[in-house]
């Protein structure tokens, strides 16, 4: 009777366990939508590659797509300098001109940022009343390595170095897991593995899948 009731308490363990994996899996791929509004804001850091060295050009692309990914206005500036005849460079520096959604109880009140907010926003060429907009905006659990279109590879290890550390914590990107561990003149064999929770617009109702608001 005994080993009966320890198989059948086993069995239910199981099977609770089984219907909660959709429901843990599902949660964390998102969670309910909030109002959200835009917060601009300039970045700047240098990138320092004793492994992967990269064209400025490329680099802009790349990081831009990687902070849309994130949530980041599709009108984001990307700014590479120092790279000596557009030729792969080590060393350069970083300027990133955004606006990233905000929980509209977190957004800075507008008097403490005008000054700053109209030079961000003639550089990046959106008017005011489109960044002043409220709406819907739900947090993503993303993993960067899985995404096709950004087509990471082992060599982007101290890029996603660079924008873990000095980017994602500004745009109020969180860390969920990392596996960005890079050796200094050694290519890993393996993607860098990075899993962020982003706060992302929804699509507008009217717009096509896969568009954010703008």
């Amino acid at each position: 009777m005994r080993d009966s009731a320890n198989r059948s308490r086993a069995l239910f363990i199981a099977t609770l366990c089984g219907s909660l994996l959709p429901l843990a899996s599902q949660a964390a791929e998102s969670s309910a939508p909030v109002q959200a509004t835009w917060k601009t804001q300039e970045i700047r850091y240098s990138y320092t590659g004793f492994t992967t060295a990269y064209d400025c050009d490329a680099a802009e692309d790349r990081i831009k797509a990687i902070l849309r990914k994130v949530g980041a206005h599709e009108q984001t500036r990307v700014m590479a300098q120092g790279c000596t005849l557009n030729r792969p460079s080590r060393n350069f520096f970083v300027t990133i001109t955004t606006a990233a959604p905000v929980p509209l109880a977190d957004a800075p009140p507008k008097a403490e940022t005008t000054t700053s907010r109209d030079e961000l926003l003639k550089r990046l060429g959106v008017a005011s009343t489109k960044l002043d907009e409220t709406f819907p905006a739900e947090w993503k659990t993303i993993e960067l390595s899985r995404d096709r279109k950004l087509d990471l590879e082992p060599g982007d290890c101290e890029l996603m170095e660079g924008l873990r550390d000095h980017v994602f914590p500004k745009l109020g990107v969180k860390i969920v897991a990392d596996q960005v561990k890079c050796i200094p003149r050694q290519v890993s064999i393996q993607t860098p593995e990075l899993t962020v929770s982003a706060l992302v617009a929804l699509p507008k109702p009217d717009a096509p899948a896969g568009k954010t608001k703008s």
